[in-house]
């Protein structure tokens, strides 16, 4: 009798030791189960197939890069020339119905890998009127991977979906800078249709002014009046459009929110040429 039992007792203890092993692994098992689950929900993959992964990714790539735009404004076109010191020349145009980079190198880009560039450019260049001249054509030319040395000629043209324009032309020959002033040229454009403009040239000790009334002005009293400007006013790459139209408005006795539009173009005698223009719109 004391056999038997303590044989059932056995059978009974191992029934119950198989059956603990087997929830146990059936509970590590769920487990597995439910952390795989957690983390597929968690990568956004659920029970895709990897084929729907991919497909998923690249469209998501497509929204999040969109249409090219730029860090402080959308832009609506764009166009950047550049001549090299060697002679090479590279063109940069962009709108919103075509997107064109050419280097002299071969290297033609159009299409998505044009609009691509693009808003990488633009992205990483801050188009401001209140920046330095210096440090826009700076970050432009990183951008676009152009050594500064080696650029004698920078022009760039931005318009922006608020209607306002931004122009600025860099011409350095011979690597030379700044000096005595050549040639002064200025044009303004006032909200109520008006113009004005006025003219300096060095060498033949000529200048000539057109007031906002329609008067004008020449000789020796304009050639007096065109240098007390000039003498008034710093036109550097070091400083940005709004410093500098605000100097030379101040120094016309001109109200700026008069003013829709100044171009300003600068030759010195060491043969840099300094241009640039603001169309607030």
């Amino acid at each position: 009798m004391k056999k038997m039992t303590a044989g059932m007792a056995a059978v009974i203890l191992l029934a119950g030791c198989g059956t603990g092993q087997e929830t146990s692994e059936t509970a590590t098992a769920d487990t597995g189960n439910a952390e795989q689950q957690q983390a597929d929900t968690a990568n956004g993959n659920g029970n895709a197939t990897e084929g729907e992964l991919a497909a998923d990714s690249a469209e998501t790539a497509m929204q999040d890069e969109g249409a090219p735009s730029a860090a402080n404004g959308e832009i609506r076109e764009f166009d950047l020339e550049l001549e090299f010191t060697d002679g090479r020349e590279w063109d940069f145009d962009y709108d919103r119905n075509k997107a064109l980079i050419e280097r002299d190198s071969g290297d033609r880009l159009s299409g998505q890998d044009a609009q691509d560039e693009f808003g990488r450019l633009f992205q990483s260049v801050q188009f401001s009127t209140s920046s330095p001249l210096e440090d826009i054509k700076r970050e432009v030319l990183e951008a676009v991977n152009a050594e500064q040395p080696d650029v004698r000629d920078f022009e760039l043209d931005v318009k922006f979906d608020s209607g306002e324009e931004m122009e600025i032309d860099h011409d350095v020959r011979n690597g030379v800078n700044s000096g005595e002033v050549g040639e002064f040229s200025l044009e303004l454009q006032f909200t109520d249709g008006g113009e004005a403009s006025y003219e300096f040239e060095s060498d033949g000790r000529e200048a000539e002014i057109e007031r906002r009334d329609g008067s004008e002005i020449e000789g020796a009293n304009a050639m007096k009046e065109m240098e007390q400007l000039i003498g008034q006013v710093t036109i550097t790459m070091g400083r940005s459009i709004d410093d500098m139209k605000t100097e030379v408005l101040q120094a016309l006795s001109i109200d700026a929110a008069e003013v829709r539009d100044l171009e300003l173009e600068i030759d010195y005698r060491g043969g840099e040429e300094i241009k640039f223009s603001h169309d607030a719109e």
